[in-house]
């Protein structure tokens, strides 16, 4: 194969033929995000916009502080803040000074941002039934927990769960 050729079995190879597992999941991550910003361009909203609106859509009272939402998704704070200034310009998210401390900027989803995840949220389900399609139920079951037992030992996450954001 050359380089250029999409092949898709042959995409993810290294040496000796050995498929590079990091490289394969790369590249379904961009596949799955490329499909999303496509769905998401009418509205003018990246994958990663919509990522962090839905997870302020599920928390308790749909707000969290920039510095959770950093760590959350793992991203510097020019990142967060830089998102949550898009998002709030398209009037997705409000922002407020934490009552307690002023010096810290919280963030609130607006009714426009929950409608936003109402009205995509299906087809984003859908994007990942249609990645899942050629597994069995239990091999989908297995995927996950494999792919979750892997994040979990490389960012040394407690057994338990994901980063925690309040709420």
């Amino acid at each position: 194969m050359e380089l250029g050729q999409k092949k898709t079995d042959e995409c993810c190879f290294g040496p000796k033929g050995r498929v590079d597992v990091g490289g394969l999941i790369k590249r379904i991550n961009d596949t799955m995000e490329k499909r999303a910003n496509s769905e998401l361009q009418s509205h003018d909203v990246t994958f990663f916009q919509f990522k962090m609106l839905l997870t302020l859509r599920f928390l308790k009272d749909g707000t969290a502080t920039l510095k959770e939402l950093e760590h959350y998704f793992g991203v510097a704070q020019s990142t967060a803040a830089g998102v949550a200034v898009r998002l709030e310009r398209k009037q997705l998210i409000e922002s407020y000074p934490d009552p307690n401390d002023r010096r810290v900027k919280c963030v609130r989803i607006t009714e426009a941002g929950r409608t936003l995840c109402e009205n995509h949220r299906a087809a984003m389900d859908q994007g990942e039934r249609d990645m899942l399609r050629s597994l069995s139920p239990e091999e989908q079951e297995q995927l996950k927990s494999l792919l979750l037992r892997v994040y979990r030992a490389l960012c040394d996450a407690p057994a338990g769960g994901e980063i925690p954001l309040k709420g």
